[in-house]
């Protein structure tokens, strides 16, 4: 932008023979520079609007993640509550099952005692059978009618209905025992059956929430490096908008510089140099010009003061011209608001102090005097340019 303004300046014959520099082209070279700088602004718009919505979609995608992380952890929860339950039926079947195996022993204990009570009666049936096989065989009606009298028929009677007790006793106790026993056995074997298909199928569901849980929690780290992947890219995402926001900010800092780049609001400037640190050598107009002793128009005041005295801003403003310039040497252009613009000309060899865009304010020291281009002396080339035009300073210095 440096060189395109003092090529602007240049183009337009800001400085000719006479050294007489004016300003036409000014106002289009800045309006040039804040169109460009308009033009710049508004693609750093579209790069900062395409860089919010990249990161608002790796942020979208960072909630999902979380969201998708906190359903899974309800999931693991509840996984984790039913293995708890499982887990707490799996014992108290564990303790029916200890409890039904020793009543299965006990039971089992009590069909062989009633098995060995079974087989005595069923012995004394038989030695029974045997000793009245042994005498033949006799009625118990003809044990009666071989009574000698009544009352031996009645003692006969007696001791057949004690035998006939007594078998039936050891019949039914044989039926009863074998019932209850074998009842009871069997009650306990279904019992047992019972509680080892429920611990079966208690332990196969253990085994599937517990490869369950595995299995949620391979996905939970997965979701957590998912997460933290976006979040490194969400970072990434934000230091580029917030470099592109900065970018824009200078950019938006430039073209108000250019619009409106000081607090200068017309009246009086100041002394480019202190009064007392230079003499006028050559005032605003008609003078003589000391290279061809011809009288020329002079725009500007000439103020003599020694090699490197310091030149100040004559009012705030903005850089447009810092480098040479034929006639007037190295040389600075100060745009104090869009009627005002100060040249100051002639500065020392490696005496420039600001750089073009830089924003000054009044008594900031922005060169020191030399006698570069055409000069036959150390002094200060100072122009003021109304609207463009060269106007005398005197107009405008206290």
């Amino acid at each position: 932008m440096k060189k395109r303004i003092v090529l602007s300046v240049i183009a337009t014959a800001l400085l000719v023979a006479t050294a007489e520099p004016t300003t036409v082209g000014l106002a289009a070279s800045n309006a040039a520079s804040i169109e460009k700088i308009n033009q710049e602004i508004a693609k750093i718009k579209q790069k900062e609007k395409a860089q919010k919505q990249q990161l608002s979609s790796v942020k979208s995608q960072i909630k999902n993640v979380q969201q998708k992380k906190e359903d899974l952890e309800d999931q693991l929860m509840a996984i984790d509550l039913r293995r708890d339950e499982t887990q707490k039926k799996l014992d108290k079947l564990e303790k029916q099952i200890d409890e039904t195996e020793q009543k299965a022993v006990e039971a089992q204990q009590q069909l062989d005692e009633a098995q060995e009570r079974v087989d005595k009666r069923e012995n004394l049936l038989k030695t029974r059978v045997k000793s009245m096989y042994e005498r033949g065989s006799i009625s118990y009606l003809e044990v009666l009618l071989g009574s000698s009298d009544f009352g031996d028929f009645l003692t006969r009677m007696d001791a057949l209905r004690l035998i006939l007790d007594q078998d039936t006793r050891i019949l039914e106790d044989n039926i009863k025992d074998k019932e209850t026993i074998a009842q009871k056995k069997k009650e306990v074997d279904e019992h047992l059956a019972s509680y080892s298909k429920m611990y079966a199928e208690a332990e196969n569901l253990k085994a599937q929430l517990d490869q369950q849980y595995k299995e949620s929690m391979v996905v939970k780290a997965q979701l957590e490096k998912q997460e933290e992947e976006l979040q490194e890219i969400a970072e990434e995402e934000e230091q580029q908008l917030l470099a592109i926001a900065n970018e824009r900010a200078a950019k938006v800092a430039e073209l108000s510089r250019l619009q409106s780049v000081s607090n200068y609001k017309g009246g009086k400037l100041a002394y480019p140099i202190p009064p007392g640190n230079y003499r006028i050598s050559s005032g605003f107009g008609l003078r003589k010009d000391p290279f061809t002793g011809r009288s020329a128009g002079h725009n500007g005041l000439d103020m003599a003061a020694p090699r490197g005295t310091a030149i100040h801003a004559a009012a705030d403003g903005i850089v447009i011209v810092a480098g040479y310039v034929n006639g007037f040497g190295n040389t600075v252009m100060i745009k104090h608001d869009s009627h005002i613009t100060t040249l100051y000309g002639h500065i020392r060899e490696g005496g420039i102090m600001v750089k073009v865009g830089q924003f000054v304010k009044a008594g900031d020291k922005i060169a020191e005097v030399g006698m570069t281009g055409r000069a036959t002396g150390n002094h200060l080339h100072f122009t003021v340019y109304k609207d463009n035009v060269a106007v005398d300073p005197n107009l405008y210095l206290p």
